[in-house]
């Protein structure tokens, strides 16, 4: 009787493992994975995060896999997918014009940051960059990694992801 109640508790939590693979995949499919790795260590030990893949992204854009601030992203478990969606039709159109799902205008860099980062926990230097009253001017990105492309081969006005005209000189313009 022992041995049967041992087999159906072992099925049970086999059967509970493969789910939690199973939804872990779906959730990283659609860019809501949670950036730690489930494992079936006892509840007090902190969850292991498992760096992010971003294969798909350095195919083209291998500039950003040392980048500091993808790099460290991605070692904490967070993709680009997380920020700029899953931009499949992007991946997919080898002639580069389809933009990413997602893109960030310089005003919306901060806000997106702060979904993920909690202002009370990046101390007082970071409080005129978050509530917009620094001089400068500053993004998050502006010390935080550079995180763009320097060299465009199209530029997508970021707020309606359109294309944008080239000049003499091959780039995008906001006109």
């Amino acid at each position: 009787m022992k041995s049967s109640i041992k087999n159906c508790f072992g099925l049970a939590l086999a059967i509970a493992m493969v789910a939690t693979v199973a939804a872990q995949e779906a959730a990283t499919e659609k860019g809501t994975a949670s950036p730690a790795k489930v494992t079936s260590e006892p509840a007090k030990s902190p969850p292991v995060a498992v760096a992010a893949d971003n294969s798909q992204c350095f195919v083209c854009h291998i500039n950003f896999e040392e980048e500091e601030l993808a790099a460290t992203h991605r070692k904490a478990g967070v993709g680009c997918v997380k920020c700029h969606g899953p931009s499949r039709a992007h991946k997919e159109d080898e002639s580069n014009m389809t933009p990413p799902d997602i893109m960030y205008a310089k005003e919306k860099i901060n806000p997106a940051c702060l979904k993920c980062h909690q202002p009370a926990k990046l101390g007082d230097i970071h409080e005129s960059v978050l509530a917009g009253t620094d001089p400068k001017n500053k993004y998050c990105t502006d010390c935080h990694g550079e995180h763009h492309l320097n060299h465009r081969t199209r530029i997508w006005d970021k707020n309606t992801r359109k294309l944008l005209p080239r000049t003499a000189k091959g780039q995008g313009t906001k006109g």
